[in-house]
């Protein structure tokens, strides 16, 4: 029985730490591809005409082509790892859109401080999450609540208000909201381990279960940039 146990634990030990590298080397290549984007102006510059044109459609295809790359990667999970690293890899690239405007706007100081800023943060939330005894899947509902309400009120600013101060409250509400939502997507980890130990795709799940935790970062990077970012 304390066999069997051991090796639960080491199963779930080398899955949670290859979660956790899947999460570094997404954050990597999202930030690689954001810069690289940034870095071709005429490129960067037509898109961002466009968006700036077509809001509606810009925020719908912002929001609705990472999701369709992130249901792709569900989908071949279990059936091929090289189908979902290449949807993980689209995912991340169409996510990187997103990232450009930082490198417009704020010195590239200021991006490395709130970078190691938000690296220390999702650590200690993600401990937490993990270690914590408490369950946390009972925030599941508050937790996609305060999602769909920040969303609500940053698209009614973006398209109504365009307000300064409420820009800078939801930034706020944003890094409260997903640093627990560290937490709570670390504390999942388990779960998925335990739904797939004995799947021969453990691979493929674990970038998987990595794209929340890429997600929670960048949302706390970009909103700690908008709060304690210089103007470049």
């Amino acid at each position: 029985m304390q066999t069997i146990d051991k090796v639960k634990s080491a199963g779930l030990a080398k899955f949670t730490s290859l979660v956790y590298l899947y999460t570094g080397l997404g954050i990597a290549f999202w930030m690689i591809s954001a810069q690289a984007i940034a870095n071709n102006q005429a490129f960067s510059m037509a898109i961002f005409q466009g968006m700036a044109q077509h809001r509606i459609i810009s925020m719908i295809l912002m929001i609705g082509i990472p999701i369709a790359f992130i249901s792709l990667c569900g989908y071949f999970a279990t059936r091929s790892y090289f189908l979902t690293f290449i949807s993980y890899l689209a995912f991340l690239f169409t996510l990187s859109f997103i990232g450009v405007p930082i490198f417009y706007i704020y010195s590239a100081r200021s991006i490395i401080q709130m970078l190691s800023l938000t690296s220390v943060v999702f650590v200690v939330s993600a401990a937490i999450g993990f270690f914590t005894k408490k369950d946390l899947m009972k925030w599941n509902r508050t937790l996609m609540i305060g999602i769909i309400s920040i969303i609500a009120i940053e698209a009614i600013n973006l398209l109504i208000f365009r307000s300064t101060p409420l820009m800078m409250l939801v930034s706020a509400a944003i890094v409260i909201l997903f640093l627990f939502y560290i937490a709570f997507d670390s504390q999942n980890i388990k779960r998925i381990y335990q739904s797939n130990s004995n799947s021969s795709s453990l691979g493929a799940i674990a970038l998987l279960a990595s794209v929340t935790l890429v997600m929670d970062f960048i949302n706390v990077f970009l909103s700690l940039l908008q709060l304690f970012g210089d103007n470049n």
